[in-house]
């Protein structure tokens, strides 16, 4: 028996990112929407790895690393960085799954 048919780490960021972008103007101030267009080319920032245990707060399923992969959207200027939206999005081709927790807007 096959396991399950997994995107590669690649596509799936590259997924969680159009969620992001899709999404954002319903979920951050206007303020940001502005700083993070303004800067993403030269501040953005994208990163991929295994999640952490923060999400087992969020949702109510098993998360196996191989399985999913957090992805973090973001500027990174140098005396702070601003995280706009942290990611949990389904590797597997089969069962899609994306939940978002969004930058508290001020």
């Amino acid at each position: 028996m096959a396991g399950p048919r997994l995107y590669t780490e690649e596509e799936v960021t590259h997924q969680a990112y159009d969620i992001f972008l899709e999404l954002a103007p319903d979920n951050l101030s206007e303020q940001d929407i502005e700083d993070f267009n303004m800067h993403r080319e030269e501040l953005g920032f994208i990163e991929e790895g295994e999640p952490d245990d923060q999400w087992q707060d969020f949702v109510a399923l098993e998360i196996e690393s191989e399985h999913f992969l957090q992805v973090l959207v973001g500027l990174e200027f140098e005396n702070q960085d601003i995280l706009f939206a942290k990611i949990l999005i389904s590797r597997d081709k089969d069962a899609p799954f994306c939940h978002i927790l969004w930058k508290d807007s001020e």
